[in-house]
């Protein structure tokens, strides 16, 4: 039995002497960050990190704490911690939460470590910015680039028997450099995630990452007016984060969920399909189960524009008699929350051309350049966010254009979803989604 596994077990036998029931989360890692400046080393970063939360449940009430000692005499300590915030802290709508009890979990093997020499790291982290200042004159330097490789894992074990870990390694990296020509100046970028070193093209993502820049450049101001938009694929997922909050099973509960008694309605347009899927290992949410411990599922969201499912956890499904979809989330350090994972649009069949050529003036919308929090108002679904992008006529690109705002209501968003296009965003995200045409959106430009 491993030291881990043998302390757990005297915090079982105390909480089993206290009536209660326990949990306990770990999560950590390794990870080295490399990044270069003025082709100078600028970053260089190795840390290691281990944490662990314990749940206290005793009756309907539950208790938290957290430690970053896994020696038995600090879970002990913190165990006892947790007993006590569990019986101070009560809700006047608790319920008794079940713990997962030992069940078989679906297979992900993603742990594949590689003995990569250091110098081959370097270089990769080295060529992002190269190779960004030699492919064009209009390159003025690369303020964002850097090389990640991580290693991560998580381990959920409680006191009905219940013991599974996760582990998974991967790259990534960016390079997002900066194009000036005359009065112009304008950054874009590219990145890459991947499970095999062999698999990483650094040359490929910056001169990507510099095309990006430099088709900015020159960008006209947007006349004020209501355009039909394509989303482009990579910023799609900007508006699935603005309504993720939503289909959770606890800010419906709370009311604070703009979804809340529309299970079984259509929501949005009939094209629109999502479901979130855990086990779909091209996000880099993908795991095998959630911070319960409960194995890992496939959940429909929306099936043709209806609404099928909210997310939940144990507490949340037995509270709310929904079903158990496994998404309790939280990190040791917080309390049980409800997260989604791998989100998933349903691709369409058309061509990104044949998405711009639909209607005589079409935005292709490239970036959102402000911050969600100060664009979006969750209480309501509205949104207003500066962006970024190209003016489309008749299939035709008339270049880049800027200094505009694009406004409108999420859920209407939703419904006014035109067609899908056939091609999903590269791999290194958790929200996964193709380019989606809008019929009409505000925009206030010039």
């Amino acid at each position: 039995m491993d030291a881990i596994k043998e302390n757990f077990q005297k915090i079982v036998s105390e909480a089993q002497r206290d009536g209660a029931k326990v949990e306990m989360l770990i999560s950590g890692g390794e990870s080295l960050k490399l990044g270069f400046q003025q082709k100078k080393l600028e970053k260089f970063e190795s840390t290691q990190s281990q944490m662990a939360g314990l749940r206290v449940i005793l009756g309907a009430n539950q208790g938290y704490a957290y430690t970053e000692n896994l020696s038995l005499e600090a879970l002990l300590r913190t165990y006892n911690d947790a007993l006590n915030n569990a019986k101070t802290v009560q809700s006047e709508d608790a319920v008794e939460v079940p713990l997962v009890k030992p069940q078989v979990i679906p297979s992900l093997n993603l742990f594949n470590p590689e003995e990569i020499p250091m110098d081959k790291k370097m270089e990769v982290a080295r060529s992002l910015e190269e190779c960004c200042l030699n492919a064009d004159a209009r390159i003025q330097s690369v303020p964002y680039c850097g090389f990640n490789e991580s290693i991560s894992f998580r381990r959920v074990l409680n006191s009905e028997g219940l013991d599974q870990e996760f582990k998974q390694n991967y790259y990534t990296g960016y390079a997002y450099p900066l194009a000036k020509e005359g009065e112009s100046s304008k950054m874009d970028g590219e990145g890459f995630f991947a499970r095999s070193f062999k698999d990483i093209d650094a040359k490929e993502v910056a001169e990507e990452g510099v095309r990006k820049s430099i088709s900015r450049l020159g960008a006209q101001k947007l006349k004020t007016g209501n355009y039909a938009v394509v989303i482009d694929r990579e910023q799609f997922t900007t508006i699935l984060t603005m309504i993720s909050g939503y289909l959770s099973a606890k800010e419906v509960h709370e009311n604070k969920s703009l979804l809340k008694g529309k299970l079984g309605q259509k929501i949005a347009s009939e094209k629109f399909q999502l479901i979130d899927d855990a086990l779909n290992v091209r996000g880099t949410s993908v795991r095998p189960f959630d911070s319960e411990g409960a194995p890992s599922q496939t959940t429909v969201l929306f099936e043709n524009g209806v609404l099928k499912n909210y997310l939940t956890n144990l507490e949340y499904a037995k509270k709310m008699n929904l079903p158990h979809t496994a998404h309790a989330a939280r990190s040791p350090a917080s309390a049980m929350d409800i997260g989604p994972t791998n989100m998933i649009v349903a691709k369409g069949d058309k061509t990104l051309p044949e998405l711009l050529s639909k209607y005589d003036k079409v935005v292709h919308l490239m970036e959102f350049s402000g911050a969600l929090h100060s664009g979006f108002k969750e209480s309501t679904g509205d949104f207003s966010m500066p962006a970024e992008g190209f003016l489309y006529e008749n299939g035709k690109c008339m270049g880049p254009v800027d200094q505009f705002v694009m406004s409108g209501n999420v859920l209407d968003l939703l419904r006014d979803i035109d067609e899908l296009g056939n091609e999903y965003n590269k791999e290194g995200n958790s929200l996964i989604a193709p380019d989606v045409l809008v019929k009409s959106l505000s925009f206030a430009g010039a």
